[in-house]
C-alpha cells in the first residue's frame, strides 16, 4: 500500500510538471494615460523581466461601456509607434502615442492601447515536456482623453441590504471618469473594521453611470465608510447621502 501512495505521489509531480504553465513577463509604466489638447502626446514603457525575447503588438481601441458592459471597438483617433516589436531581456521598449483627433470635447474620451505577445519559437520550448501550456501576455492601458472644461462630481449614498451587506452608491454626474481604490468600513467611534479594495475596469464609472459596491458580510457595527478614489478621500455615513464633491 506505501508503495502504491509513492508511485501515485510521483505520478501527481511528474503530471502537474507537465502541465507547467509559463508566461511572459513584462512590465508597463505608466498603467493609466491622461490626454488633451494642449498635451496630446503621451508614452509607454515596456520591460522584460523575463530571460528570453518578447515579440509583442500593440493597438489602440476605443473603450465604450453600453449597460454596464465594455465594448471595445477599432478607433482611428490614436497613433500607436511601434505597433510591433520585440524586447530583449532585461531591456525597455518605448511606446509613443499620439492623438489624432482635434474637435473640443464636452465629455471625457476613452481607449485602450492593448499590447499583445505574438508567439515565436523560443530556445526553452525544446527543452519543454509535452503538455505544457504556454500562455500569452495580454495587457490593455487605459487612455483618458479630457474635454476642454473638466467639471467632476459625484454623489455617494451608503445603505444596507436585508441580508445585511452594505451597499454603497455612487453617481458620477460629472464629464470625466471617477476610480474607486477602496471601501473602508468604519465604526460608531470612527475605528477601521475592514478595507475592502477595488480592482480591474469595474471600479471605473464614466461620466453619466450608476453604480453600487456590496461589501458583502460587513460588521453590524458599522456606520460609514471612507471611499478612496482617484479623486480623495471621502467619507460617507449610513443612510446620508454625501454633498457633491464633498471630500
Amino acid at each position: 500500500m506505501r508503495r502504491f501512495f509513492r508511485l501515485l505521489g510521483l505520478f501527481l509531480l511528474v503530471f502537474v510538471w507537465s502541465c507547467a504553465v509559463r508566461a511572459a513577463d513584462v512590465t508597463l509604466t505608466p498603467v493609466t494615460v491622461k490626454l488633451d489638447r494642449a498635451n496630446d502626446r503621451a508614452t509607454v514603457q515596456v520591460f522584460n523581466n523575463g530571460q528570453e525575447p518578447v515579440l509583442m503588438q500593440a493597438e489602440a481601441i476605443v473603450w465604450q461601456r453600453v449597460q454596464g458592459l465594455d465594448i471595445d471597438g477599432p478607433t482611428t483617433d490614436l497613433i500607436v509607434n511601434p505597433p510591433v516589436f520585440t524586447v530583449q531581456p532585461g531591456q525597455t521598449q518605448v511606446l509613443r502615442l499620439g492623438l489624432r483627433r482635434s474637435p473640443e470635447l464636452s465629455q471625457e474620451a476613452t481607449y485602450r492601447i492593448v499590447l499583445r505577445e505574438v508567439p515565436m519559437p523560443r530556445p526553452s520550448d525544446a527543452l519543454n515536456v509535452a503538455g505544457s501550456v504556454r500562455v500569452l501576455v495580454a495587457l490593455r492601458v487605459p487612455v483618458y482623453v479630457q474635454p476642454a472644461q473638466v467639471r467632476r462630481s459625484e454623489q455617494w449614498k451608503l445603505s444596507r441590504a436585508a441580508n445585511g451587506d452594505l451597499l454603497a452608491e455612487v453617481a458620477n454626474t460629472g464629464n470625466v471618469h471617477l476610480k474607486v481604490g477602496e471601501l473602508r468600513l468604519q465604526g460608531q467611534g470612527g475605528e477601521p473594521l475592514a478595507i475592502v479594495a477595488q480592482r480591474g475596469s469595474a471600479a471605473v464609472i464614466f461620466p453619466g453611470e450608476q453604480r453600487m459596491f456590496r461589501v458583502a458580510g460587513a460588521s453590524p457595527t458599522a456606520v460609514a465608510v471612507q471611499i478612496q478614489t482617484d479623486q480623495g478621500l471621502q467619507t460617507v455615513a449610513l443612510n446620508e447621502p454625501a454633498e457633491p464633491g464633498r471630500r
